[in-house]
């Protein structure tokens, strides 16, 4: 099996995360890092191997890669991936993949017309539970799906471009969004959503234009009905993060990506199963599969197609709130 030539555009910290997990792996090559403060790119390249560049231009210009890890934040995001995907490159991108849907279909159409791989950065996908839960789903074995509730609530704050909404888009977009994507990919595309939010546990601090609490009422496709909670404002180092979904057959419930119990209702006594595997390493498993894809020339399993979807649904959440009103997708 061949490495996989690889670069970096954007040396922050999600490009550690990555770096690192890929250097553990045989089936890549680093061979290039850009990041517009060039001492971030040399400090990749000193540690991983490859050359360091301060124009991402550049780099694709002058090495020869097979894939692109896109580590920007979202407000950063411009033309990287149409630049990449017409030198042939297959991409690794971050989510949120843009701030706008019209940004976002542009990247889409730019991987389809060149016919490379891409993978955005939901790896909650790849979790156990969550795996688990698709294949119930998907094989019917659960039955139709009438309710989903996910909730988020943490306490959490960056003072960086993370709170100003022209950057980040906002806590939904931003970081709410992989609730958002798990919520998707189980139960299908959402059609209409009513949301509010607001700033209510942090109006002390200076700049931030973001919110800090979220509710958001979705009709599915399939007619089911689903609630989604968000705040950055819970309880100090007892995070809850936890999704439920209510089937005619079973009730389906997840502490973690990693995690999922099972409640069959259609038997007597109800009969309960539990899956888990916390020490599985679902970004490593993100990586990999596009990894794969690639050597095997087959299909992701989040593709850019599937961040414009997501982003849209939470831009739709977001449009919701501040209109006042129901909003139907698509944008």
């Amino acid at each position: 099996m061949r490495r996989l030539a690889v670069g970096f555009i954007g040396c922050g910290g999600i490009a550690e995360a990555h770096a690192r997990r890929l250097s553990r792996s045989n089936m890549v090559e680093f061979k290039a890092f850009s990041d517009i403060v060039r001492s971030r790119a040399e400090s990749f390249a000193s540690t991983y191997g490859g050359e360091a560049y301060e124009d991402w231009r550049a780099m694709l210009d002058k090495v020869e890669l097979d894939v692109v890890f896109i580590c920007l934040p979202p407000f950063a995001h411009r033309d990287e991936v149409m630049v990449a995907a017409e030198k042939g490159v297959n991409i690794y991108i971050e989510k949120p993949i843009a701030l706008d849907v019209k940004l976002a279909r542009e990247m889409a159409r730019a991987v389809e017309k060149h016919g490379v791989k891409s993978q955005v950065g939901y790896q909650s996908r790849f979790g156990a539970g969550v795996e688990k839960a698709k294949s119930l789903i998907d094989s019917g074995k659960v039955g139709s799906i009438g309710f989903v509730s996910g909730i988020s609530w943490f306490r959490f704050l960056r003072r960086d471009w993370w709170i100003d909404k022209s950057k980040s888009g906002g806590q939904l977009v931003e970081q709410g969004t992989h609730l958002y994507d798990t919520l998707r990919w189980l139960c299908g595309d959402v059609e209409r959503v009513y949301a509010e939010m607001d700033k209510l546990f942090y109006r002390h601090i200076e700049g931030m234009t973001i919110e800090d609490v979220s509710g958001v009422v979705l009709r599915f496709k399939s007619g089911a009905i689903g609630v989604v909670s968000i705040t950055i404002g819970g309880v100090p180092h007892y995070p809850q993060s936890r999704w439920n979904i209510v089937s005619w057959d079973a009730m389906l419930e997840s502490e973690n990506p990693n995690h999922l119990r099972v409640y069959w209702s259609n038997e007597k006594p109800v009969r309960v199963e539990e899956f888990k595997d916390p020490f599985r390493d679902t970004m490593a498993l993100a990586e990999l599969d596009l990894l794969k894809a690639v050597l095997e020339d087959r299909d992701t399993r989040t593709p850019i197609s599937e961040g414009v979807k997501t982003l849209e649904l939470t831009l739709a959440a977001v449009k919701s709130a501040e209109e006042g009103r129901p909003v139907t997708l698509p944008l």
